[in-house]
């Protein structure tokens, strides 16, 4: 059975730097040669609304735009 690192998240735009973390971690983990998923459930899933991710911006962290598209760049699956 294939292993893949599962990242889930209900965080959404209230809080930035907590929405965005999921996605540094995945982002990190695939660097690092391990496959990864994301799953987004409750206010996580306006993350990815059209024009959302240019807005969120957390503390001391990449912008959300960043991250989302090395997930699309780099086959990260995110789920709805």
């Amino acid at each position: 059975m294939e292993e893949i690192l599962t990242i889930s998240t209900t965080w959404g735009t209230s809080d930035a730097t907590k929405a965005t973390i999921p996605f540094h971690l995945a982002r990190g983990a695939k660097q690092a040669g391990t496959r990864v998923r994301i799953v987004l459930a409750g206010d996580a899933t306006e993350l990815i609304r059209s024009g959302t991710p240019q807005t969120v911006r957390g503390k001391g962290v990449p912008p959300l735009s960043e991250v989302l598209d090395f997930a699309r760049d780099n086959d990260i699956r995110i789920h709805v």
